[in-house]
């Protein structure tokens, strides 16, 4: 069978799309992939995707040249792992094949199509929501070999916490926030003077990018998330996709979200043209990321948008480097609580095979637009 998969970003290409593109090679399908235009891109998408063992690779390309090439595309399947609905929807009416989209958050209800998301919460009051659970946790579960986790090597050690650092998949925010990243490391040194840490970067980043980082001991390093999040003790990270990697692999952090960085944060659509205007777009950015942070009950982690409860430490707004060391090093001197927030964390983190739930409804759903 042909089955044609699209997707956007670099959390969602990684952490959803392989599994299910290495579910769907077991099944013996063919498998087509769209990278959608994505203002999150890491720069890397393709060549990252090219890893993947797909048959045949679109993209990325402009909106236009994506929602013009899409209805040629010959297919008997459309499974939509994140981008704009849109590109999905129309697809599947020019192929007459039937569609199914997985989200974090349900959209809309659309008639003929299969949604599926991760969580109850995420159904979003949508009628016909199937919860499969977090695709993401098959990564991590399926990474982490005894083999893999003896050559990462970052042993526990006696009052010398490990401290993994995410500085994130793309490079405007990995240079804007590495000095920020510094100096969070010069305090919690100054705290704890044996903590270790750790720079965790997507494997798909190139190591030209990690000179500077080794020059100021933040060493860097490329691994599984699975396998790195395991072997430390707490992390430092932004709102993202590791955040659930972090819930399944029950590692206690902080998710920070400092003002300062909010210029660098992509606005799509018209938004997008006065949030890049000379002092008023600062405001504007302001002023839309309270209300996203506002609908989703004063939560900034994906975790604990989740539950709607807070688990995962959260610091947004005015936060300078030394109230991130200050949360870290108050937090690394209750190893009790760490413990409990690390088991309830991996009580949420479900069963795992979500990719495998995914590829058996695409691969029966029949039902077309």
């Amino acid at each position: 069978m042909r089955v044609t998969i699209l997707t956007n970003g670099p959390g969602e290409l990684w952490g959803w799309v392989r599994p299910v593109a290495s579910e769907l090679r077991k099944r013996g399908h063919s498998i087509s992939l769209w990278l959608l235009p994505c203002q999150f891109s890491s720069g890397h998408e393709r060549e990252a995707a090219s890893l993947l063992g797909v048959d045949k690779l679109e993209g990325p390309s402009s909106a236009a040249r994506i929602w013009q090439d899409i209805i040629h595309e010959k297919t008997d399947r459309v499974i939509q792992l994140g981008g704009d609905i849109m590109f999905g929807q129309r697809m599947a009416k020019a192929a007459n094949a039937p569609l199914t989209i997985y989200s974090y958050r349900a959209a809309k209800y659309i008639k003929g199509a299969k949604i599926l998301v991760a969580y109850p919460s995420q159904a979003n009051n949508i009628p016909d929501v199937e919860v499969i659970g977090d695709i993401v946790k098959d990564v991590i579960d399926t990474a982490s070999t005894p083999s893999a986790i003896v050559r990462w090597n970052w042993p526990a050690l006696e009052n010398s916490p490990r401290i993994l650092f995410m500085p994130g998949s793309r490079p405007a925010i990995r240079n804007a926030t590495f000095e920020w990243l510094c100096e969070v490391h010069k305090s919690l040194k100054a705290r704890i003077p044996n903590v270790r840490v750790r720079s965790l970067f997507p494997q798909f980043v190139p190591e030209s990018e990690f000179q500077e980082y080794e020059k100021a001991g933040l060493e860097p390093v490329k691994s599984e998330a699975g396998i790195a999040m395991r072997s430390a003790d707490y992390a430092l990270t932004q709102p993202g996709t590791n955040n659930f990697e972090l819930m399944h692999c029950g590692l206690p952090g902080l998710v920070v979200a400092p003002e300062k960085f909010l210029k660098f944060v992509p606005v799509s659509g018209v938004l997008g043209i006065l949030a890049n205007i000379p002092l008023i777009g600062l405001k504007l950015r302001k002023i839309g990321a309270m209300r996203i942070i506002k609908r989703w009950n004063g939560f900034i982690s994906l975790p604990n948008r989740t539950v709607k409860r807070k688990i995962l430490s959260e610091l947004y707004g005015d936060v300078t480097p030394e109230d991130a060391a200050e949360e870290i090093a108050e937090a690394l001197k209750n190893p009790e609580r760490l413990r409990r927030i690390s088991e309830e964390l991996l009580a949420l983190s479900g069963e795992a095979g979500a990719a495998s739930r995914l590829c058996d409804i695409a691969i029966t759903h029949k039902e077309t637009l």
